[in-house]
């Protein structure tokens, strides 16, 4: 099974549905989704034992035995909506209820993980409305208000160019996504470059990921530097490295 490494989301779901096998003795797993435009789940990543023929992707739920295997069919919804599908498969294995609740609670985890982008997009869809209906609210009453008046007074115009500058600065939901972006994306940034220089520790001196990030965390704690600029230090000083014997391999 090769996890994706270009979708960190999907790479999240399929790392915790295998630690899930692992952590319950399933011989295999696979998640399923629907494809673009299709209305038929397909496995989309798989390990192991293959899910038989005879389970019904759509229909199939829970504990199901047959033909001496054993499979746990999670489906997995999207505000109430089927959006794919996880299967453990057990060999001749007795499915204990301490298994169940294992798989039971990571298969809440993945589910909530792969909704959260649609969840995410709706919340923001709903807040970026209310925020603007209520912007619109504050400029039409005061625009009628003026309007009310009668007579244009001559500072009309700027009275009500003013109000409207202060309703649109004043957006709380839109203030906010301004300064959440730049955050986030600094975040994605630090976290990116922080698992570029585990992945190297890992490689080049036989670490685990938590000897790895420990390392990362002894050293910035030691040096009082960010996480981040000491894994970036590790990452140029192993790109130059890399950079003189590759130079004195073409010129010995």
């Amino acid at each position: 099974m090769s996890i994706p490494q270009h979708d960190p989301l999907r790479q999240s779901a399929t790392s915790l549905a295998l630690f899930a096998m692992h952590a319950a003795g399933a011989d295999g797993f696979s998640l399923y989704e629907f494809g673009h435009a299709s209305d038929v789940l397909t496995a989309r990543f798989s390990h192991g034992e293959p899910t038989p023929a005879w389970v019904d992707l759509e229909r199939t739920v829970g504990l199901n035995r047959k033909d001496g295997l054993e499979v746990v069919c999670y489906p997995l919804h999207i505000e109430d909506v089927l959006s794919g599908l996880l299967a453990f498969v057990f060999c001749a294995n007795h499915v204990s209820d301490e298994k169940l609740s294992i798989l039971n609670r990571l298969a809440v985890m993945i589910e909530t993980i792969q909704a959260l982008p649609q969840i995410t997009a709706n919340l923001a869809s709903r807040l970026g409305s209310l925020d603007a209906e209520l912007a619109g609210i504050k400029i039409a009453e005061r625009t009628r208000g003026i309007l009310a008046g009668g007579t244009m007074e001559p500072e009309a115009v700027d009275t009500l160019i003013s109000h409207v500058e202060r309703v649109l600065e004043g957006r709380q939901f839109g203030s906010a996504m301004e300064q959440l972006l730049p955050d986030l994306e600094d975040q994605i940034a630090t976290r990116r470059i922080v698992v570029r220089a585990k992945a190297l520790l890992e490689t080049r001196h036989g670490m685990s990921e938590e000897q790895a990030y420990f390392h990362l965390r002894v050293k910035s704690r030691s040096t009082r530097r960010r996480l981040s600029e000491v894994a970036q230090e590790l990452l140029a000083a192993e790109s130059s490295a890399r950079g003189k014997k590759e130079r004195s391999d073409v010129h010995p």
